[in-house]
């Protein structure tokens, strides 16, 4: 289940950016209604349905991008796009929220830190971790990994 959050923040970043990183041209892209999309692209997107026409615009887009791309995916790509488009269907606001932050977090990380971190949490997730509820969440891996600033000394 872990692994599967963490997954989420990865694959949908582009999904769920802060707005503070879209352009005004981004905002202003036209939605797409739900009926106007590609039965294949609904199929992929469907746990998705319920709340397609409350996304932005240039969400749509990026989903439906991803959509078209998922026949030319391995088998375990697809799996993991399904698992990853159903995760993220079923996740609270305030967990979407929480892992939005997450990524916009380590996306303000170095590349080596980065990657020190995801080496980190997967050797903690495939080598019989406690469950989920106990293992640190990627942000609070974050701010562990970041350098303290210290106090002047007065």
């Amino acid at each position: 289940m872990a692994r599967k959050v963490f997954a989420l923040i990865a694959a949908f970043a582009f999904a769920g950016a802060a707005l503070a990183g879209t352009s005004e041209k981004d905002l202003k892209t036209p939605q797409t209604p739900w009926q106007r999309l590609a039965p294949e692209d609904q199929k992929v997107l469907s746990p998705l349905a319920g709340e397609w026409e409350r996304l932005p615009g240039y969400q749509q887009q990026r989903l439906q991008s991803a959509a078209k791309q998922y026949p030319k995916m391995q088998p375990i790509q697809q799996e993991r796009f399904r698992d990853r488009i159903q995760g993220w269907a079923n996740m609270s606001p305030d967990q979407r929220k929480a892992a939005r932050e997450s990524f916009q977090g380590m996306r303000k990380l170095p590349p080596e830190k980065q990657h020190e971190l995801r080496e980190r949490w997967l050797q903690k997730n495939e080598s019989g971790a406690p469950s989920h509820a106990q293992q640190p969440q990627p942000a609070q891996q974050m701010q562990q990994a970041q350098p303290r600033p210290q106090k002047p000394s007065p």
